[in-house]
């Protein structure tokens, strides 16, 4: 045997793993350009955030698609109109729409992006799930990356403590900058080229955390009646519970999206989650148009309520699939189907946002 340890790429691993490299060299000196160029970092990040991140995932899955360089490109300049219209918007800064625009665009680039992943089975549910699935690997794959560089950054800033050195500006200038923007892409090299070890890690986080949050959800939705908060008068924890939501709503999205057909109980936690999730849907929209009737129409708020409406009606979508799936034999096919047909709904939304709202409001 052997004992030397020895790397043996081929040239189509090599090639991936050049390709990798660049795409972070590419994304950090994106990240770096206010330091560069002494751009105001507040200006900056807002309105560039989609651009670190995803030009480079799209182009490293369009060479692990093997797509033509005309369709990469296709693909690139579809996604800049986004970034492109952020970055043109006057005295955005202190603009609700401007705001919104730009955490929209994000979703906005998601879905570019997943067209690259659908390629011609963009009509496909069961490829469209895949994607979910995907996306819900990335976003694990990415946490652990994060965890593992924020312990790294800790114990290498207290280190140097230790001895005298204070490197925290220059340690996040000049390193972090860099490692930050690489997450997504080295999260999606070991998607794809460690399926094994994702696949296992994924479904079970979701059978861990789905029960664990909907009896937090429950006890949170019942603790609501006995609390002395107004959600019509406290505008940041109307804003908190509506990021509750559309947060459970992700878990409900990636928990079906790994669930086993066998097994009731876990159709059962699910129904129960988005019923909850409609009562406390309900009381968002009933507050949110309270603050509509009794201050008037803004941005955040008519943006806020058209989520929380388009939301309401999926989960009761889901719910009824999920309910005739616990009473009767379980539909695999329709449970998918009710979550990724809706889709391109939010989409249109998501579009309306960004391009119209600025528009009808004069970037107020």
């Amino acid at each position: 045997m052997n004992n030397n340890f020895e790397i043996d790429l081929k040239w189509g691993e090599r090639q991936e793993v050049l390709l990798i490299i660049l795409l972070i060299l590419i994304s950090g000196l994106i990240a770096k350009v206010p330091f560069i160029f002494n751009i105001d970092p507040e200006l900056f990040y807002p309105r560039n955030i989609g651009t670190i991140v995803f030009p480079s995932l799209i182009s490293y899955l369009s060479w692990r698609y093997k797509l033509s360089f005309l369709n990469w490109g296709k693909f690139m300049m579809i996604s800049s109109i986004p970034i492109v219209f952020i970055n043109l918007f006057p005295d955005g800064d202190n603009s609700d729409t401007f705001f919104l625009s730009s955490i929209h665009s994000l979703f906005l680039l998601l879905s570019i992006y997943s067209l690259v992943y659908l390629g011609k089975f963009w009509r496909n549910n069961y490829k469209r799930i895949e994607f979910l699935h995907y996306c819900g690997d990335l976003i694990i794959m990415s946490g652990l990356l994060l965890i593992s560089g924020g312990l790294f950054t800790a114990i290498t800033i207290g280190l140097f403590e230790i001895i005298g050195y204070n490197i925290e500006d220059f340690y996040f200038e000049n390193i972090a900058i860099w490692g930050i923007p690489s997450i997504p892409i080295i999260a999606s090299y070991l998607i794809f080229n460690n399926k094994n070890l994702v696949s296992k890690i994924s479904p079970v986080i979701a059978k861990i955390f789905t029960p664990l949050v909907f009896i937090i959800l429950l006890i949170f939705s019942i603790a609501i009646v006995f609390s002395n908060k107004s959600f019509i008068a406290d505008r940041e924890l109307l804003l908190l519970f509506n990021i509750i939501i559309i947060a459970v709503l992700a878990l409900i999205f990636f928990s079906l999206s790994h669930i086993n057909k066998k097994n009731k109980f876990q159709f059962i936690i699910l129904l129960s989650l988005s019923l909850i999730c409609i009562i406390d849907n309900l009381i968002v929209i009933y507050a949110i148009s309270s603050r509509l009737f009794e201050f008037g129409i803004t941005p955040n708020r008519l943006a806020i309520s058209g989520l929380n409406m388009l939301v309401f009606f999926h989960l009761i979508i889901i719910s009824k699939e999920l309910f005739t799936s616990v009473i009767k034999e379980v539909n695999v096919k329709n449970i998918f189907n009710s979550i990724v047909g809706f889709f391109p709904i939010y989409i249109f939304w998501t579009l309306i946002i960004i391009f119209l709202f600025p528009i009808i409001f004069n970037f107020k």
